[in-house]
């Protein structure tokens, strides 16, 4: 038997010489004994945490990074450990390319592999020993995908459902279905300029006031937006949100929604992203969440319960809110899962439009994007508060027209 699981380990060492392993309070003493014995027999292991044994930490803090890594490649295998291996099990699989299975006997570990390319087993800390864990880890290594075309057209079908999953059932929030040609259109307006953002700082929950200049370009939205006609305006409860609806002239229609608020930073709250970086090496917010704030999958629940909100409004809705939240909120408004929201940056003060197809109303779309109040002519932009015969008057005076006054254009009528 000894002879055997060193052939098996010298195989599994061939296979996948990089092992990413995390575990919580569950499964900490598993994971350092696996961890040891991996690096004993020569293996590089990235451990993703717990570092230390914390009875109250939560598994999705440290599988959710190890599954991104498996997915992205940097780690040939993956092992998530928690007191069942359950939860880790369940978390792992929200990560797109990850295929992740719960393994307690030897033919899955291999099995599973083999016909379905299994790239991270979950172990229970709390359910198998330290022997048979160490055999079903080995044998998983092991193990490689026989490349079958049966296997390989039902693993096509789980990528399909990956990458185009069905679409969102339209409801409100007491149930009824969603009416397309009732839409609203949703104006998102990000916050004028602060100090922190400025310097790239994340500000969550920490109220911060706008600098000067962040006023001074949210002034210029309320000259374009004077007399539009919105028939709903919400704003996050944070000062600089809040602020920002003020100087655009909506705060005395105003309505507080919590929802809007900003991503809850928790320990990284005022950090850089280049620092976070430092210390925890590919961190993205929209994949790896905030330890102790909120993890991505409570800012999607979030977007989506607004969203829902939303949609039981009709006409024109103004929304004053934040960057990275703003982000989440495009992404799940067209159906991207959340991790697709690093693709929507928001600047200070952009506004950004959206709505529904027009010829499939009840398609999603976004209509403008991160626009600025600098690009004044641009369609849909500035226009989309002037009324028809300013905007025209306007364009007349820029293009070197001069306007007579009434009495001239009547004595240019021609005599009948």
């Amino acid at each position: 038997m000894k002879r055997d699981l060193t052939c098996q380990l010298q195989l599994a060492l061939q296979t996948s010489n990089v092992v990413g392993i995390a575990s919580d309070h569950g499964g900490h003493e598993l994971k350092e004994y696996l961890a040891q014995r991996l690096r004993e027999a020569g293996a590089e292991v990235i451990d993703f945490g717990d570092h230390q044994l914390v009875a109250d930490d939560d598994y999705p803090d440290f599988v959710v990074p190890l599954a991104h890594a498996v997915a992205a490649g940097r780690v040939g295998r993956g092992v998530a450990i928690c007191g069942s291996g359950v939860g880790a099990c369940v978390v792992a699989n929200k990560v797109r390319g990850v295929r992740a299975c719960l393994i307690h006997d030897h033919f899955s570990a291999h099995q599973g592999v083999e016909d379905d390319d299994l790239n991270l087993i979950c172990l229970g800390g709390q359910v198998v020993g330290h022997a048979l864990a160490w055999e079903l880890l080995l044998t998983f290594l092991a193990a490689q995908f026989s490349g079958k075309e049966r296997h390989r057209r039902r693993l096509g079908k789980v990528t399909e459902l990956e990458n185009h999953p069905a679409p969102r059932n339209l409801q409100t929030t007491d149930g009824v279905p969603f009416n397309p040609s009732r839409s609203p259109k949703l104006y998102l307006i990000r916050h004028g300029e602060t100090e922190w953002a400025l310097s790239g700082r994340h500000t969550g929950l920490t109220d911060i006031s706008l600098t000067a200049a962040g006023e001074d370009e949210v002034k210029e939205w309320a000259q374009c937006l004077t007399d539009f006609p919105f028939d709903h305006v919400l704003t996050s409860p944070l000062i600089r949100a809040r602020r920002t609806c003020e100087l655009v002239g909506l705060a005395e229609f105003a309505k507080v929604e919590s929802d809007l608020v900003e991503w809850d930073y928790g320990d990284y709250e005022g950090l850089s992203s280049v620092d976070i970086c430092k210390e925890r090496p590919g961190w993205n917010v929209f994949r790896d969440g905030c330890p102790n704030g909120e993890l991505p999958a409570q800012v999607s629940a979030r977007a989506d319960r607004l969203i829902a909100q939303l949609r039981t409004m009709e006409g024109n809705v103004a929304l004053f809110g934040h960057g990275h939240f703003g982000a989440v909120l495009i992404a799940r408004w067209i159906g991207l899962a959340i991790d697709q929201s690093e693709h929507f940056r928001l600047a200070t003060a952009g506004l950004s439009v959206l709505s529904t197809d027009p010829h499939h109303p009840e398609v999603p779309i976004v209509e403008l994007l991160n626009a600025t109040p600098h690009g004044a002519f641009l369609p849909g932009i500035v226009d989309i508060g002037t009324p028809a015969e300013k905007r025209a008057i306007q364009r007349w005076e820029n293009e070197g027209g001069e306007l007579l006054d009434p009495s001239e254009v009547q004595n240019l009528a021609p005599s009948t």
